[in-house]
C-alpha cells in the first residue's frame, strides 16, 4: 500500500488507466486483461490506503473532541445503564457524542437560577432523535367534525354537560393526589423502542379504575393484547400496534371484547399476531376490535356505552368517555370524580427531565405522545401548581416515572397550534392544525373509562 500511496503522489502517466475506470470518457481504454486487473489492484490498494488514512484521522479527531472527564463520565454511565458499546467503534463515539451533548444541554438548563425544573442524566441520555421518537410514537385522534352522534356513539347527561342545564356542580378541590397513592399507579411499563404508549397507558388507566371502583378484586391489563389486536382502519395515530394508535381506539376494544391480563399476554415491545380466540378464529392485526366506529366518532366528545354482549362490564368497565377538547374544568373534574384520565401531550422535550415543575413546552407544540393524568396539586416552595403526569419510560426517569406539569385555571386560555397533527394526532384525512392549550397541550384529548362497582 505504501508503494500505490507513493505512486498517487507523484502522479505518473499510467495513473491515467486507473481514472479511466472511473471515467472512460476521453481517456485511453485498457487493451489488456492483464491491463484491466492492474487497473483493479490499483483501485483497490489505494482506496484502501486513503479509508484507512480517514478512518484513522476520524478517530484521532473524534478522541481530540472531548476530554478525558468526558470519557470517564461516559464509561460509568455505560457501566450504570448496561451498554456495550466496543470502545473506539463508531457507534461508541456516536453515542458519547450525544451523551456529552445531553449533559451540555443539562448543565445550561441547570444553571438557570430562575427554573422550576431540573434536567437529569438517565437511560436516555445517550439516544438518538430517532430513538426518542419511538419512546412517543403515539399520534391520537383529531379527525373533528360537525353532525350528531350515530351508530354506536350515546352521549350521555354526565357531569360534563350538566353545565349547560343550570345545575350548580359541586366546587373542585384545590389540590386532589388521592390516586397517584394507588398501588397500581407504582406499576410503570418502560415501553422500549415500540410506539405503543397508548396501549401501556390505556391499560394502566384500566387497571387504577379497577382498584377504585372494585379493590376487592384487583387485576391486571395487558397493554401487549392491545398492541397486537387493536383494528386501527382510520389510521388514528399511525398504522397500529408499535406504529401508533390511539386510547379511544384501546378503551373501546376493552369495552367490547374485554381485556386479557398482564400475566395472561405479557408485555413484550413488539406488536406480534393477536392470539385471541373469537367465532371468526384466531384474531390477526388490524383484524379485531370495534372497526365500525368512524373517525368522527372517535373524536368527538361524548360517552360511549357497552352494547349487548360486551365483554367490559364482565370486569366493571360500562363505558369510555370523550371529554371536550381544550376545557379545563371537565378535566379536573373527570379526575376528582371518576378517577385516572387518559391525556395527550407533546413530550418532544421531556427525554432530561428529572423532578419539579415542568415548564419546557411551547405553545405551538406537536401533540406526540399519551399519558396518564392521575391527579393536581400545588407545589408551595415554587408557588406553582401543576399536573401530576404518570409516564411509561419506566421508574428510573423523571419522579420515579412520573412528571409535574405546570397548571393554570386559565389553561383554557393558554393555547397554540399544532401545525403538524399528521405527525403526531390526526388520522388518515384529518386537518391540517388544531388548537392545543395548556402545558404541552395537556387540554386537548383525553379520555376516561367508566367502571362500576360490582353489585
Amino acid at each position: 500500500q505504501a508503494i500505490w500511496a507513493q505512486a498517487i503522489l507523484l502522479e505518473p502517466p499510467w495513473l491515467k488507466l486507473l481514472a479511466s475506470v472511473c471515467c472512460p470518457t476521453g481517456i485511453e481504454q485498457p487493451r489488456t486483461v492483464l491491463h484491466m486487473a492492474l487497473q483493479v489492484m490499483v483501485l483497490t490498494s489505494s482506496l484502501m490506503f486513503v479509508c484507512s488514512v480517514a478512518s484513522f484521522r476520524s478517530i484521532g479527531a473524534l478522541k481530540s473532541d472531548f476530554s478525558e472527564l468526558e470519557f470517564h463520565a461516559f464509561r460509568s454511565y455505560m457501566r450504570e445503564h448496561g451498554r456495550d458499546y466496543q470502545r473506539d467503534s463508531a457507534e461508541y463515539h456516536r453515542r458519547l457524542s450525544l451523551f456529552s451533548q445531553r449533559a451540555a444541554e443539562i448543565e445550561a438548563h441547570n444553571s438557570r437560577p430562575d427554573r422550576l425544573w431540573s434536567a437529569g442524566i438517565n437511560h436516555l441520555s445517550d439516544r438518538t432523535e430517532e430513538e426518542l421518537a419511538q419512546l412517543r410514537g403515539w399520534r391520537g385522534a383529531a379527525f373533528g367534525g360537525g353532525g350528531g352522534p350515530r351508530g354506536a356513539l350515546r352521549v350521555s347527561d354526565t357531569f360534563l354537560n350538566q353545565r349547560g342545564k343550570g345545575r350548580v356542580l359541586p366546587a373542585l378541590p384545590r389540590e386532589f393526589l388521592n390516586w397517584t397513592l394507588l398501588k397500581s399507579a407504582q406499576h410503570i411499563i418502560h415501553q422500549g423502542s415500540c410506539a405503543s404508549c397508548w396501549a401501556v397507558s390505556s391499560a394502566a388507566v384500566l387497571q387504577q379504575h379497577q382498584e377504585i371502583y372494585n379493590p376487592a378484586s384487583p387485576r391486571t391489563f395487558s397493554a401487549q393484547e392491545l398492541v397486537s389486536c387493536v383494528a386501527n382502519p382510520h389510521k388514528c395515530g399511525g398504522q397500529g400496534g408499535c406504529n401508533g394508535a390511539t386510547m379511544e381506539l384501546a378503551f373501546d376494544w376493552a369495552l367490547g371484547e374485554g381485556l386479557a391480563e398482564e400475566r395472561e399476554v405479557p408485555y413484550r415491545g413488539a406488536s406480534g399476531k393477536c392470539r385471541r380466540r373469537s367465532p371468526g378464529g384466531a384474531l390477526q392485526l388490524g383484524g379485531g376490535g370495534r372497526a365500525d366506529l368512524s373517525a368522527d366518532d372517535l373524536a368527538r366528545p361524548g360517552i360511549r356505552r357497552a352494547r349487548s354482549g360486551a365483554r367490559g362490564p364482565s370486569f366493571g368497565m360500562h363505558g369510555w368517555e370523550r371529554l371536550p377538547e381544550n376545557e379545563y374544568e371537565p378535566l379536573l373534574r373527570a379526575v376528582y370524580e371518576r378517577g385516572p384520565v387518559g391525556v395527550a401531550v407533546a413530550a418532544s422535550e421531556w427525554p432530561t427531565y428529572s423532578n419539579g415543575v415542568f415548564d419546557g413546552c411551547k405553545k405551538d407544540a406537536v401533540i406526540n405522545h399519551a399519558v396518564v393524568l392521575t391527579g393536581y396539586g400545588k407545589d408551595e416552595k415554587l408557588g406553582e401548581s401543576f399536573y401530576v403526569i404518570q409516564n411509561s419510560w419506566g421508574r428510573a426517569w423523571g419522579e420515579q416515572g412520573h412528571i409535574r406539569l405546570l397548571r393554570h385555571e386559565d389553561d383554557a386560555q393558554r393555547c397554540g397550534v399544532d401545525h403538524q397533527p399528521k405527525l403526531g394526532t390526526a388520522c388518515e384525512g384529518g386537518p391540517k392544525e388544531v388548537k392545543v392549550c395548556g402545558m404541552c397541550g395537556v387540554l386537548y384529548d383525553s379520555t376516561v373509562p367508566h367502571f362500576r362497582p360490582f353489585s
